[in-house]
Parts: C-alpha cells; sequence; structure tokens
C-alpha cells in the first residue's frame, strides 16, 4: 500500500490499542511506525536503477522485523521522554509507560506487511532468510476505499476525544471494517479468476491457465493474463454490469536466445524474480543489431495490452553481442481517454476498450 496508507493504518493501531494510556501521542508515533518499513525506498536514491526491485518490501517487510525491532524503537522513545524530565505518573516518560511504546511500535511495523501482502507488487516476507515474494492481489498498491475507511475511523475517534469519550471504538470499528475490505477484494479476486476462466473455456480456451491483478484506486476492474500453449490472452474483467471480461490475444514469443541471454544477466535475473514469472518477451531489429524487450505483465493499460507498466531492456549486435547495460523501461502514460474507458470499463462499458472477448 502507498506510504500515506500505512502510516493511516499506524495511526488507527495507536488510536485503538494505546489512546487511553499514551493519548494522541499513540496516533503520532503509530503513524510513525506504520511507515518506517518504508525508508527502504530510500536505496532508490542510489545510482542502480534496479535497487527498487532489490530492496523494497525487503527485510524491513518481514514477519519478524515489528516483534524485533519495534520493541527495541518503542523502547527508545520512552527514554527520550524520560531524559526530557517526562517521567512523572501518567506521563509517557513514566515506567509503567514503557510497554505501551514497545507493544505499540510492535504492532504499527508488523501490521505493515501484512496490508503490503494483500497487493500485487510482491512482499518478501521472510526476508532476508527467503527471498521468495508473497502477494494475495485482493487491491490495488492505491485504493482510496481502504485509505477512506481509516480516516474516517481516526476523524470520528478524535471528534469522540473531543467530547470526553474514548476514540478507541471508532478505531476499532475502522480496523474491522479495513480489514474485511481486503478480504472482500481477495474474494473478488478469486471469483473473477473463476469467470475469466469460464468466459475463456467458452471461447475454446479451456486449457488456458488465469491469473488476475487488481487495477488502481478501485477494487472491481481487474486485470488478468492467461496463458496456454505458446498463446497469451491479456484483458479485463468487471463483476459489475452483470460481469463482462474482455481481452486480446497474442502470441507468446518463441524460445529465443537473446531472450534467454537476456534473463541470464544479473539485471535480468533480477526483473524476473521481480515480476514473479509474469512475462512477456520481444525480439526487435535495432540499428545496432537487436533490440530485447521483456515486461512484466501484472500491471498495464488497455492502450498497450503487451506492455506491463515495468520492463527491461537489452541491445545486442549483429553477432548477438550485448551493447551496454541492461535498462529499465516505462510505458508511455495512459492518455485521457484511456483513463476515461477504464472507468466506464468498471461499470460493464467495454465499447472502447480492447478486442472481442466474451
Amino acid at each position: 500500500m502507498d506510504t500515506v496508507t500505512q502510516a493511516l493504518l499506524g495511526a488507527a493501531v495507536g488510536q485503538a490499542g494505546f489512546s487511553q494510556k499514551l493519548g494522541r501521542r499513540a496516533l503520532v508515533w503509530g503513524a510513525i511506525g506504520g511507515l518506517l518499513p518504508d525508508l527502504d525506498v530510500l536505496v532508490m536514491a542510489g545510482s542502480d536503477p534496479f535497487a527498487e526491485f532489490v530492496y523494497h518490501r525487503g527485510f524491513t517487510h518481514s514477519l519478524w522485523f515489528g516483534p524485533v525491532a519495534g520493541p527495541i524503537i518503542g523502547w527508545a522513545i520512552w527514554k527520550s521522554y524520560r531524559w526530557r524530565g517526562r517521567d512523572g505518573p501518567g506521563e509517557p516518560g513514566a515506567p509503567s509507560m514503557r510497554r505501551a511504546w514497545m507493544a505499540l511500535m510492535a504492532l504499527a511495523l508488523f501490521t505493515h506487511p501484512l496490508i503490503d501482502v494483500f497487493t500485487s507488487y510482491g512482499t518478501q516476507l521472510f526476508a532476508p532468510f527467503s527471498r521468495e515474494r508473497f502477494a494475495l492481489d485482493a487491491v490495488g498498491i492505491v485504493d482510496f476505499t481502504y485509505s477512506g475507511i481509516l480516516i474516517v475511523g481516526l476523524v470520528v475517534g478524535c471528534f469522540l476525544h473531543r467530547q470526553g469519550r474514548k476514540p478507541q471504538a471508532a478505531a476499532l470499528v475502522a480496523l474491522a471494517l479495513s480489514w474485511s475490505y481486503l478480504g472482500y477484494g481477495w474474494w473478488l479476486n478469486e471469483r473473477a479468476e473463476t469467470q475469466i476462466e469460464f468466459a475463456l473455456a467458452q471461447a475454446g480456451h479451456s486449457e488456458a491457465e488465469v491469473n488476475s491483478y487488481p487495477t488502481f484506486v478501485q477494487p472491481f476492474l481487474r486485470r488478468f493474463v492467461a496463458r496456454s500453449g505458446n498463446q497469451i490472452w491479456v484483458g479485463f474483467h468487471t463483476p459489475l454490469g452483470g460481469g463482462v471480461t474482455r481481452w486480446e490475444q497474442f502470441p507468446a514469443t518463441r524460445p529465443h536466445p537473446l531472450v534467454a541471454r537476456l534473463l541470464a544477466t544479473p539485471r535480468g535475473q533480477i526483473f524476473a524474480w521481480f515480476a514473479m514469472g509474469e512475462l512477456s518477451a520481444r525480439v526487435l531489429p535495432d540499428p545496432q543489431g537487436f533490440a530485447v524487450e521483456v515486461d512484466d505483465l501484472r500491471y498495464g493499460f488497455a492502450e498497450s495490452p503487451q506492455r506491463g507498466m515495468w520492463g527491461i531492456r537489452g541491445i545486442f549486435d549483429p553477432a548477438q553481442r550485448p551493447i551496454g547495460p541492461v535498462e529499465r523501461t516505462h510505458p508511455p502514460r495512459p492518455s485521457r481517454a484511456n483513463l476515461g474507458a477504464l472507468w466506464r470499463a468498471m461499470w460493464g462499458d467495454f465499447s472502447t476498450f480492447l478486442g472481442p472477448g466474451a
């Protein structure tokens, strides 16, 4: 999830479990704890364009990070209040507050990877002991509904606090609804895959294996990639409007030594690992010889179904020797017409969207 939403979740955890003891500080420090794991994005400020793939959602997003690092950070916060003389009865540096600070930061850090795993990006839950990426494909990286639930809970809680009433109930309700929403997104994705498989079977492609992925902002419109033999289908599905599925079909690139050579490079291996196997490749003529392009098909736009939002490109001379480093690629930004088509497609109107489908 985006960093703002992670901060909102941390604040909601603080309000629900620790505001009675720590006051509004629980919201502030909970928000800080919620976003701390995303500081791994600082590696993107370096010179290696592939650092994001390697380090983002790595060990700071593992299941052990919160229980181990959280209490240490919480103890440091409590200690800082003591050093400033805020250690009187009921104050944040009082001896009785130590466990609350440690538990708050542990939970704020721990919940961060738990919601990230509901997206398609891939989260290394057991890093650095295992580099396997986990993704439940329930919601997009940005989802306004999920964020909005947390915002409402926090606002209502603050209002109750001003009225002299306990704010915990509002945050608990928001947390329960937000986690239920993630479960609903996961159910939508499983249901979408079943319906897409049925639509492809009706079109004579019963052997196609389907993977469905959430699109941005809203939970209903799903992008999917299906494969059978040397054919790939990329399309979109919505349960609204009676359930509508549209796709474009194109042949998968036949095994080519240049594709294998590109993916065998260190950067090619990183990208294939990041894309979790959802790859599409092309070998194109180039003034210097050949250009090999590989895309991650999990995220993309209807205007270019064969392209993903992330990709890599390598150049080879006529003797099939590499020229220069492997580079990252990005497709053109979607046009306003495409964004409008996505919105209409969510409601079942595919009149300006992709190809035949079902």
